[in-house]
Formats: structure tokens, sequence, C-alpha cells
């Protein structure tokens, strides 16, 4: 474990703030750690499995906002997105959204599985509705390190599709204040995420601005999270 410590230290870029640092997803694969893969569900295709509930999973519960934050939407020329404002209550609590607005799981080609489609405003009828929306994720004990796999565009080499937008993850300590925020432009195909920090996560929210929305698998955290 300590060779690994110093491997990390080594290969992390600089901290992007608060003492979050990115790390390589395949790093936590060597630490003691639970996955969560929604390919529980059968496959389905779009827009597959709808939940109007959160979702459970061992050490973690996944819903569209944290309670006490405000979901607004988010007009841009690409489309309709699901805002997050504010901040989260003490206890935590993840919500649901709207009927048909919150979340889906369905077969993904990019993944080559089911992956989690958070819901926008125009809902799960519509093409346009899946990935553009909001996503909390909240860990029974906060978290170390942690990682996730992302989705937000598939290759376009005619240069046919609107341009891409943005992705903002926002990390939440046990208090309920902000550690740190990032905005990714990411590009084609599944993106593997990772971040160690010097403050325990005990949330992560997600929003978008990409015309083709994001999808979500793979989620690691740990199951020994004792120490930094």
């Amino acid at each position: 474990m300590r060779a690994l410590a110093v491997l990390l230290a080594l290969m992390t870029p600089p901290a992007l703030a608060d003492g979050l640092t990115e790390i390589p997803y395949a790093a936590l694969l060597d630490m003691p750690h639970l996955r969560v893969s929604f390919d529980t569900l059968p496959p389905a295709a779009e827009p597959g499995h709808v939940f109007d509930a959160p979702l459970r999973f061992e050490g973690v519960r996944i819903g569209e906002d944290l309670a006490g934050q405000t979901l607004a939407e988010a007009v841009t020329a690409e489309g309709r997105f699901d805002a997050l404002h504010g901040v989260p209550l003490l206890p935590f609590r993840v919500e649901a959204g709207a009927h048909g607005c919150s979340l889906a799981v369905a077969l993904h080609r990019g993944f080559g599985s089911n992956a989690l489609f958070p819901l926008g405003p125009a809902g799960a009828g519509l093409r346009e509705g899946r990935g553009e929306g909001a996503v909390a994720i909240l860990f029974d004990r906060a978290q170390w390190r942690l990682g996730l796999k992302l989705h937000a565009d598939y290759p376009d080499p005619l240069g046919t599709r609107p341009p891409r937008g943005t992705v903002t993850l926002r990390f939440w300590d046990e208090a309920g204040r902000m550690i740190a925020e990032q905005v990714l432009h990411p590009g084609t195909g599944v993106l593997p995420l990772a971040w160690q920090s010097d403050q325990p996560i005990r949330a992560l929210t997600i929003t978008n601005t990409d015309a083709g929305g994001i999808a979500l698998d793979d989620i690691l955290h740990q199951t020994d999270p004792a120490t930094g």
C-alpha cells in the first residue's frame, strides 16, 4: 500500500481545488472498493427502465438532487438542461425529480452495457431528454477516493454535430460545504475519472450542457475509507 501511495503521488497532477486531485481510475481498482454497475437490471433499449424514485446500491444512493438544492431549467442553443442551485441540507438526502424526468437505466452503445441516464426537462419520452438531467450521488460513508466513467458523445468524423458543452461536477463534504467544482469539456467515447481529496467527500452532484447529454457507469467507492 505504501508503494501504491508513492506511485499515486508521482502520477497525479496538481490539486484542482482545496486538496481535490485527479488520479488514475485504474489505481482505484487496486484498492478495496465496491463498483456500482447498472447491469443488475435487464438490458433495455432507450428509454429503458425509468425511475421516479432514488436508486439504492450498496453504500450509495443516487437521485436527481440533494435535499435543499433548487432544480432549475437551463436553456441553451443546444437544448434544455437541468441546473442545480444552492447547498444541501443536513442530514443528507437524495431526491427524485418530476415524473419521467429523474433517472433512467438503459443499454448504452458507448459503454456496451447498461448505464445511468440523468433525465432532463424534456423527459424520458424524447431523445433530447435522455442525458440532459442532473444527478446526485450520496455515499453512506465519506470517501477519500472515488471514481466513475462518463460518456458525453460519440465520434463525429463529419463534424455535423452541435458544439460540445460542459460537464460540471461539485464535491460536497460531511458538513454540506462544497469542497471543489470541476468543469470538464469532455471529448468522445468513455472517459474514466477518479479523484482523491484531503477532505472526505460525502456527495457528488453532476450537471451538463452537452447537446447529446451524458451517461454514467462503473461508479467506484472505497470500502475502507478510514484514512486519506
